[in-house]
């Protein structure tokens, strides 16, 4: 009986950590780049000390911050502060007081000190990870490979000025995760280098990549699992208690 009820409880626990999950999920749905949260490999171990008659079920994890990196849908929105990456590859960025992180989240602007920011208030950083300073401009246009150029607003029209490169990450032979702070870094804890080679499209933005369809299918799924093991852990303890009584009934 101590072992099913362990076993149990441990496939509640993790029943509860992945209905949190999904409803983190849901709550991002609409944000911009969003990477779906992926739950984390979960294992049981089945401990029980030579010679005694007591054992416990125990709840390991291996890995943690993991997320799906399939791309979300991509949106036209033909404002030229919009940005998105097709295909693999990240944007880099900085938040005040958190270390460099990267991101798919394009939706941007200049904020009032004039730098390029986005829609969370991070500031975007150029291929030598600086702020990226935009002077007013008439019309902003942003290559494939980042570079980023302005026609200044007092400035000829038709004549552009380079103001920087957006710094990029690939991503490729990098394991990433997302840290505690929701932030996406390489999970080895290395610094952040840019190496440029990623697609970038003007006037779209990528959309979060989670499908509320299969989190509310999923959600279910999880309900089910907890009410399931809730009634093996009663059935268990009944049973408990059932041979208890007979242990203490008196020998006839």
């Amino acid at each position: 009986m101590d072992k099913m009820i362990h076993m149990s409880l441990h496939t509640l626990d993790i029943a509860l950590r992945k209905q949190a999950i999904s409803a983190q999920n849901m709550s991002n749905m609409n944000v911009t780049g969003f990477r779906r949260d992926v739950y984390d490999s979960f294992g049981s171990l089945y401990l029980q000390a030579e010679d005694q008659l007591d054992s416990r079920v125990f709840a390991i994890t291996t890995g943690s911050g993991t997320f799906d990196e399939k791309q979300g849908r991509m949106r036209s929105t033909q404002l030229q502060t919009d940005l998105a990456i097709d295909g693999p590859g990240y944007f880099v960025t900085k938040r005040e007081g958190m270390d460099v992180s990267l991101t798919r989240r394009g939706d941007m602007s200049v904020s009032m000190e004039g730098n390029l920011v986005n829609g969370n208030g991070a500031v975007i950083l150029s291929e030598t990870l600086q702020p990226i300073q935009v002077p007013p401009f008439r019309k902003l246009i942003v290559a494939e490979d980042g570079k980023l150029l302005i026609e200044p607003m007092n400035g000829e029209p038709g004549v552009t000025q380079l103001v920087g490169s957006i710094g990029l990450v690939s991503g490729e032979g990098v394991q990433l995760r997302k840290d505690d702070d929701g932030e996406i870094r390489p999970a080895d804890g290395s610094g952040i280098v840019t190496d440029q080679n990623v697609n970038v499209k003007q006037g779209y933005i990528e959309e979060s990549n989670v499908n509320v369809i299969d989190e509310l299918v999923a959600s279910m799924g999880y309900q089910r699992s907890y009410e399931m093991n809730m009634k093996l852990i009663k059935m268990a303890s009944d049973l408990d208690q059932g041979t208890a009584s007979l242990l203490r009934m008196p020998n006839s």
